[in-house]
């Protein structure tokens, strides 16, 4: 007999995955679906994946005592400390059918680490950019200069720079003074 809905309960757990280091996060979530189908009172799961390697897996088992006793599990604790060492992690739980969860997402970034990250970037490759289009129109008047080298930046950035900055950075970007991601 199906679990009573209001007994349910729900386990999310969020990564980051590190940059170049997808491949192995695919087998690793195959695996936790794997372990998680297996464990007594489960009954669904969900992964929901973002770009550039950010993922939300969520669990569904018949009440909360099933749920802590397949995250309590030795070796679901063993599988877990392996995806530790090439991404960051949020666990977030709860019971009933109506739970509600906050999930970590690139508007949860540090500004501060944001802006570093950011300006470290932008900065040389400005620089390249704007020497060029001054030593190409260095007779023409400073908005004509600021044209093009502003048209060129904001394309690289946009499709070459900051996709990749947001693959190899997002880990870090997102996680709290704890090492946890934040919501």
């Amino acid at each position: 007999m199906p679990a009573d809905p209001d007994q349910t309960a729900t386990i999310v757990t969020s990564r980051a995955i590190h940059g170049g280091h997808e491949e192995e996060f695919e087998r690793w979530a195959k695996e936790l679906m794997r372990l998680a189908r297996a464990a007594p009172g489960y009954r669904a799961a969900i992964r929901l994946g973002q770009t550039a390697g950010f993922q939300h897996l969520l669990f569904r088992f018949d009440d909360q005592k099933a749920a802590e006793a397949w995250h309590t599990d030795d070796t679901l604790s063993a599988h877990v400390a392996a995806a530790d060492r090439y991404s960051t992690a949020l666990r977030q739980s709860g019971a009933g059918d109506g739970v509600a969860f906050e999930l970590p997402s690139d508007a949860s970034a540090s500004k501060w680490k944001r802006f570093v990250t950011t300006w470290l970037t932008v900065f040389p490759v400005l620089l390249v950019i704007s020497l060029a289009a001054r030593a190409a129109l260095k007779d023409a008047p400073l908005p004509l200069q600021l044209l093009p080298s502003s048209l060129l930046l904001t394309a690289t950035l946009q499709w070459l720079i900051l996709p990749r900055l947001q693959r190899y950075t997002r880990f870090w970007l997102l996680q709290d003074s704890s090492g946890r991601l934040k919501t």
